[in-house]
Parts: structure tokens; C-alpha cells; sequence
């Protein structure tokens, strides 16, 4: 007899979106994985990060890395910066922004685009290039608390087929 092949949803894929793809969007990228590991529903998205106006291959910045790591967040995977190509936003199910202005500019993708403040009902999140290590780790924990917020959004979109 022969087993039946179980078919599997395809991954729902969620994009952060930031400027430059070296600080808060790379920083919401691992904090999200994370979380998902944490709930055993990894698996289940694709996630990834870009940005608006990146310098393509920069890597993420040291204070950045450093935060996530104060919060107990590994960064095993190298992260590079790219550019959010059309394609990539198309694609995906779900784009985080960072700010309003950045899912403004992002309007022409349509309910898919929210911006943090959107899912949080709080603030954008701040910018944190260029300063001290305790200003991105303010900012990594804003990030860990809207990761829920995120998490709630990804699911809601599972909950719609």
C-alpha cells in the first residue's frame, strides 16, 4: 500500500524593511526567527530583511549585533545588506516597515505593507545608526516586543485560507 504524500503549505514569507538593511531591519530579522524558534513555528515563514536605500553586501553593524546578542539573540548567520527589489516585495506575504515613511513609499504594494507602529499601536521605530550600544539595545528590545505583534499579523495571514 502505498503512503499518501502529505501536501505542505508553502512558507509565508515576511520581509523587514528599514533604509539601509545594516541596523533595525537585520536586527528585527534574527529577533523574529528567534521568537519563532521559541513557539516551534519556525518552519512555517521565510523570513528575511532589505532595504530602501541600501549599499548592497555592508554587513550588519557591530553595535547591532552586539544588542541582539545582550538579548540573548545569536547572529551565527552572516548578514549582508541588499536592496528590496520589486520582486522580493511582490513576493512577499507580509513587509514590515520600520517607520510610516517607509511603508508609504511602499504604498503601491497595498494591505500587505504595515509599518511597526501599525502592529504595535506604538511609535516608528527610531534609527539607531551611529549610536552608543545602549540606543541599539533600546531599539532591539522595542523590536523583541513588536516581534509579538509581527508573530500575531503572520498568523492571521495563515488563518485567511
Amino acid at each position: 500500500m502505498a503512503k499518501k504524500r502529505v501536501e505542505s503549505k508553502p512558507k509565508k514569507k515576511i520581509v523587514f524593511v528599514c533604509t539601509g538593511n545594516t541596523c533595525r531591519s537585520p536586527m528585527a530579522e534574527f529577533l523574529f526567527r528567534y521568537i519563532l524558534s521559541k513557539k516551534r513555528k519556525l518552519s512555517l515563514y521565510d523570513v528575511s530583511s532589505a532595504g530602501l536605500s541600501a549599499d548592497e553586501g555592508s554587513p550588519i553593524t557591530e553595535n547591532a549585533a552586539l544588542a541582539l546578542k545582550k538579548l540573548g539573540v545569536s547572529v551565527r548567520k552572516k548578514h549582508f545588506s541588499k536592496q528590496l527589489t520589486e520582486k522580493a516585495a511582490q513576493e512577499a506575504d507580509l513587509i514590515v516597515c520600520m517607520t510610516a515613511a517607509h511603508a508609504s513609499a511602499l504604498r503601491q504594494f497595498g494591505a500587505k505593507v504595515k509599518s511597526v507602529g501599525e502592529l504595535t499601536g506604538g511609535p516608528d521605530v527610531p534609527d539607531p545608526y551611529g549610536g552608543d550600544l545602549n540606543v541599539y539595545i533600546k531599539t532591539a528590545e522595542y523590536l523583541m516586543y513588536a516581534c509579538e505583534d509581527v508573530f500575531a499579523a503572520a498568523q492571521a495571514l495563515s488563518d485567511c485560507e
